[in-house]
């Protein structure tokens, strides 16, 4: 096996989760732009046809400069579990603009959804459908909501596949955990012996935060392109949601998204419809890199979700 030889930042809700990063330690204080990588076409011989930086003309993106390049790229997973905590609306941003030191305030915020226990949903068995998820004790109140929020717990299952065509070393490759993530620097591998797509877990629990190991790296910032264009904020946090800046003790990721159209709620508003979105961005294929002539898929991450929101 042609081990990954970088640091994997997991991706998190709300267009967030399988970003590559370089070793390179976060700032303090500031929120810091993570790549952004395209979306896998399908009925690619191999995963050798990359792009400098983020050329969406390519079907996979560079995430090295080693010769191969390790490449990668999202696809649609047909297993995407999460535990909700709670959703909501806030009227400002509940992160501060510029120090990702400071904790979540909802004090301009209104919680459409709160759930002690959490709910677990599988995203992708609810491909572009409404989920059932436990109602808000009142109706949000009238006005313009600018950020979206959500709280989940700290880890996400994955599974899912990627098929090549190339005749010898092509196929179906199928998700499976990986038996030592800090070895492979992953928490999923791909394997095309198998015959169906195996749950892998990406753990936020790990002393890593949003890396897969390594140091620290308790925030994350991605500017998410196209239907829902908008910007991704999250921490690692524990249960009463403050920032765990040192990565320990966490048991909740908490993610604001702030799309770039606000909602509006108002008097003739009867309901509030919410869809998580993970077609082509829900898991993360890499393969390639030195050794790897075959440029097949080989390690797998967690890829974004994004909400959206629509009122009836």
């Amino acid at each position: 096996m042609n081990y990954s030889q970088f640091s994997k930042k997991i991706l998190l809700p709300l267009s967030i989760f399988g970003i590559l990063l370089n070793y390179e330690p976060s700032k303090a204080t500031d929120w810091e732009e993570d790549n952004s990588l395209v979306t896998c076409q399908s009925n690619q011989t191999d995963m050798s046809d990359a792009a400098e930086g983020s050329d969406h003309n390519k079907p996979f993106s560079y995430s090295s400069t080693y010769t191969p390049p390790h490449v990668g790229c999202y696809t649609t997973p047909e297993g995407y579990e999460i535990t909700i905590y709670k959703l909501g609306m806030c009227t400002s941003d509940p992160f501060d603009s510029t120090d990702a030191d400071i904790n979540f305030s909802d004090s301009s915020c209104v919680w459409t959804m709160e759930s002690e226990g959490g709910s677990k949903v599988d995203l992708a068995a609810n491909l572009n459908t409404g989920i059932s998820l436990p109602s808000a004790n009142t109706r949000p109140p009238n006005g313009t909501y600018t950020h979206f929020a959500l709280v989940m717990g700290e880890n996400i299952r994955i599974k899912g596949s990627y098929t090549t065509t190339d005749a010898t070393n092509g196929g179906t490759f199928y998700t499976k955990p990986s038996p030592d993530p800090s070895t492979t620097n992953s928490s999923g591998l791909f394997d095309k012996s198998l015959s169906s797509a195996q749950f892998f877990t990406e753990d936020f629990n790990n002393g890593s935060g949003f890396k897969v190991t390594g140091s620290c790296d308790f925030n994350y910032q991605r500017t998410v392109t196209g239907t829902n264009a908008g910007l991704v904020r999250a921490v690692v946090a524990n249960s009463a949601l403050a920032t765990s800046t040192d990565c320990t003790s966490v048991s909740r990721i908490v993610g604001v998204y702030k799309p770039n159209t606000s909602l509006e709620i108002t008097d003739r508003t009867n309901g509030l419809e919410i869809q998580f979105v993970v077609t082509g961005s829900g898991l993360f294929v890499e393969g390639g890199g030195p050794g790897d002539s075959t440029n097949q898929p080989n390690w797998a991450y967690s890829g974004d979700f994004v909400p959206t929101f629509k009122t009836f």
